[in-house]
């Protein structure tokens, strides 16, 4: 299976991106509050993995990546399961 994020562009052609008129996004304070519409899938594996992000606003900022890779390996074995 190959990854979604995987783009074909090469490096040159990411390059090649103009930058000039681009404009900053605004960004949400800190203080944001965290959503907590979780919708459900009909899908146990999927909805125990989305059910860990929950966590994430309580976690150290040093530790969603992890938390986030985890939730990534959970999908993807999940993914792997339905092949099957």
């Amino acid at each position: 299976m190959s990854e979604l994020n995987d783009h074909p562009e090469s490096a040159a052609e990411m390059g090649a991106i103009d930058l000039d008129g681009l404009k900053p996004q605004s960004v949400e304070p800190h203080d944001a509050p965290w959503p907590d519409d979780t919708v459900a899938t009909a899908d146990a594996a999927v909805d125990s993995a989305l059910g860990r992000l929950a966590g994430v606003s309580a976690a150290p900022v040093a530790e969603h990546s992890g938390l986030y890779a985890e939730v990534h390996d959970l999908l993807l074995a999940a993914l792997d399961a339905d092949e099957r």
